[in-house]
């Protein structure tokens, strides 16, 4: 067996030897996707939910704010009387 003939050889040999093993890092490159995609689609809902958060926090201040104003207002009458 010449040279070319030994290297083709060991060549398929190692193909069909690596085939599994390259199989198996195209499906972790496949679920390392999925899972990059979920972190993405995760962060953004966190960001949604974080920026209403922070609106409900603002509405809650300004209906505690006339609520102590209305309390002020209703004092102010009670002494009136």
């Amino acid at each position: 067996m010449d040279n070319k003939n030994l290297l083709a050889a060991i060549e398929e040999l190692l193909d069909k030897k690596l085939e599994p093993i390259n199989n198996k890092l195209d499906n972790m490159e496949k679920k390392l996707n999925a899972v990059f995609n979920q972190v993405a689609d995760l962060t953004e809902f966190k960001t949604k939910v974080k920026e209403k958060l922070d609106s409900i926090r603002d509405d809650i201040n300004t209906i505690e704010y006339i609520t102590s104003k209305n309390w002020n207002e209703i004092t102010k009458l009670k002494i009136a009387k």
